[in-house]
Protein backbone atom coordinates (compact mmCIF):
# COMPACT_ATOMS: atom_id res chain seq x y z
CA UNK A 1 0.00 0.00 0.00
CA UNK A 2 1.13 3.33 -0.83
CA UNK A 3 1.74 6.79 0.94
CA UNK A 4 -1.89 8.04 -1.09
CA UNK A 5 -3.75 4.90 -0.48
CA UNK A 6 -2.79 4.70 3.05
CA UNK A 7 -4.43 8.04 3.87
CA UNK A 8 -7.24 7.00 1.70
CA UNK A 9 -7.78 3.91 4.04
CA UNK A 10 -7.45 5.96 7.14
CA UNK A 11 -9.80 8.71 6.41
CA UNK A 12 -12.13 5.90 5.51
CA UNK A 13 -11.40 4.25 9.01
CA UNK A 14 -11.82 8.24 10.65
CA UNK A 15 -15.26 8.55 8.91
CA UNK A 16 -16.56 5.27 9.79
CA UNK A 17 -15.36 5.90 13.55
CA UNK A 18 -17.39 9.33 13.14
CA UNK A 19 -20.56 7.09 11.88
CA UNK A 20 -20.23 5.01 14.50
CA UNK A 21 -19.92 7.31 17.20
CA UNK A 22 -17.83 7.23 20.19
CA UNK A 23 -20.08 5.07 22.26
CA UNK A 24 -19.15 2.20 19.63
CA UNK A 25 -15.47 3.47 18.89
CA UNK A 26 -14.06 0.61 21.40
CA UNK A 27 -15.72 -2.20 19.80
CA UNK A 28 -15.09 -1.09 16.41
CA UNK A 29 -11.62 -0.73 16.96
CA UNK A 30 -11.85 -4.41 18.61
CA UNK A 31 -13.69 -5.64 16.03
CA UNK A 32 -11.51 -4.40 13.43
CA UNK A 33 -8.07 -5.06 14.85
CA UNK A 34 -9.18 -9.13 15.62
CA UNK A 35 -10.06 -9.02 11.93
CA UNK A 36 -6.63 -7.60 10.63
CA UNK A 37 -4.75 -9.57 13.17
CA UNK A 38 -6.13 -12.60 12.07
CA UNK A 39 -4.97 -11.91 8.25
CA UNK A 40 -1.17 -12.03 9.54
CA UNK A 41 0.62 -15.01 8.44
CA UNK A 42 0.99 -16.37 12.37
CA UNK A 43 0.71 -15.73 15.57
CA UNK A 44 4.64 -14.40 15.89
CA UNK A 45 3.55 -11.37 13.64
CA UNK A 46 0.42 -10.70 14.72
CA UNK A 47 1.96 -10.47 18.50
CA UNK A 48 4.60 -8.13 17.03
CA UNK A 49 2.20 -5.68 15.83
CA UNK A 50 0.18 -5.94 19.42
CA UNK A 51 3.47 -4.99 20.94
CA UNK A 52 4.09 -2.27 18.17
CA UNK A 53 0.68 -0.62 18.92
CA UNK A 54 1.16 -1.17 22.98
CA UNK A 55 4.54 0.59 22.99
CA UNK A 56 2.87 3.59 20.45
CA UNK A 57 0.49 4.26 23.35
CA UNK A 58 2.70 3.72 26.09
CA UNK A 59 5.46 6.41 24.73
CA UNK A 60 5.96 9.34 23.09
CA UNK A 61 7.75 7.67 19.80
CA UNK A 62 6.52 7.18 16.65
CA UNK A 63 2.78 5.76 16.49
CA UNK A 64 3.53 3.43 13.95
CA UNK A 65 6.51 2.06 11.76
CA UNK A 66 5.18 1.22 8.37
CA UNK A 67 8.11 0.19 5.99
CA UNK A 68 8.74 2.89 3.17
CA UNK A 69 6.61 2.87 0.37
CA UNK A 70 8.62 0.90 -2.55
CA UNK A 71 8.81 3.72 -5.89
CA UNK A 72 6.80 2.42 -8.65
CA UNK A 73 9.13 1.09 -11.38
CA UNK A 74 7.95 2.62 -14.76
CA UNK A 75 6.74 0.13 -17.40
Amino acid sequence: MNNDELDQVYTAMAQALTRVGESQAQLFLSILGLSLLSRQPDAKAALALLVQAEDACLDAGPVANYPAATPARPT
